[in-house]
């Protein structure tokens, strides 16, 4: 058993201690409390979800959308246990004058905290166990992407601020476009498997353009005195995680910043990463044509029967189009082939 297993097995234990603790306690009031028992419900069902199919062995033939999913399910299952904790802890540990609740809320807490830790060292050991773009720095971002954009549309829908002016109206188009086309990246590396899109690296450079234009135009519309802004009750403060709405306003502007910093961070990655698979390319092409003047056509012969052939052996991708091959019986035999993703 890998050190997965178990790391997710203690994820699985510690949620469910997590909501038994609040549920006897009687449960959680008010939206905040539902989202945070959403949590981890489904972080819960999800890992056990995951648990039992891996022991029984059921992803033979779904290897490669396995990898992926539960990378990405891990990933998301501790950014929401993270939330989880952090609001829970904020809003829940005060203000009670029965000692047994308090006492049970804050054993709760603990293990909410635990369930996250052991989500984030699953996902720090995935990077090394598992050989899959979700497991890699830039599926990572995108996870985080995605995840910022949703708790975004939260403040920013509560109470509703953005159908009052064009450029509050543009924000909510950028947090809404680049959400759908970050989760469709998603979809598309768990479902097909491929380790890089050609554009995404364009998508990354749009996508941050767009949301430094949010990030300029949401706080010029949303607190600036020329640019009228309703007026809330100071009761509207005791609703949602006890923020003002001034407050929810704040929040989606520090949000709008760190999503366009995890672009930013994306972006970079992309473009080293295709600097060197160029730099990689390169050498491997000239070295390869070195051979082909040696080998003409056993190199040929070999190129068209490597996929059948049971004496080639895979040494690797030494690039991000190559498939480099080592003819069994003749090991100085370097063969290359493109591939197409």
């Amino acid at each position: 058993m890998t050190r997965l297993y178990w790391m997710r097995l203690l994820a699985l234990v510690f949620s469910c201690v997590t909501f038994g603790l609040v549920a006897h306690v009687g449960g959680l009031g008010g939206g905040v409390g539902a989202w945070c028992m959403f949590c981890w419900t489904f972080s819960f069902i999800g890992t056990l979800l995951i648990f039992l199919v891996e022991i029984f062995d059921l992803t033979e033939n779904v290897k490669d959308f396995w990898v992926n999913f539960s990378v990405t399910f891990s990933s998301f299952a501790a950014l929401l246990c993270l939330f989880a904790s952090i609001t829970f802890s904020n809003s829940f540990l005060r203000g009670h004058q029965n000692d047994d609740v308090l006492n049970h809320l804050i054993a709760a807490a603990f293990f909410s905290w635990m369930t996250t830790l052991a989500y984030l060292l699953e996902v720090w050991m995935a990077r090394s166990e598992s050989k899959c773009y979700m497991a890699s720095t830039l599926g990572h971002l995108l996870v985080c992407q995605t995840f910022v954009a949703g708790l975004n549309f939260y403040f920013i829908s509560n109470p509703v601020s953005y159908t009052d002016m064009a450029g509050v109206r543009w924000c909510m188009a950028v947090y809404c476009i680049c959400f759908i086309c970050s989760f469709g990246i998603i979809l598309n590396f768990m479902l097909c498997g491929l380790e890089r899109l050609r554009w995404q690296k364009y998508f990354y450079l749009s996508a941050t353009v767009m949301y430094f234009s949010a990030l300029i135009t949401w706080p010029v519309f949303k607190f600036n005195n020329l640019y009228p802004s309703p007026i809330y009750p100071p009761e509207s403060c005791q609703k949602g995680l006890g923020l003002c709405p001034r407050g929810m306003l704040v929040m989606v502007t520090v949000l709008t910043a760190l999503n366009f910093l995890l672009y930013s961070i994306s972006l970079c990655c992309s473009y080293c990463l295709d600097s060197l698979t160029e730099e990689q390319e390169y050498t491997v092409v000239r070295e390869t044509s070195s051979v082909q003047d040696l080998y003409p056509a056993q190199l040929t012969s070999e190129i068209q029967h490597h996929s059948s052939n049971p004496r080639m052996h895979l040494l690797g991708y030494p690039a991000g189009h190559l498939r480099s091959y080592q003819s069994m019986n003749q090991p100085n035999l370097l063969v290359c082939t493109h591939r197409n993703i």
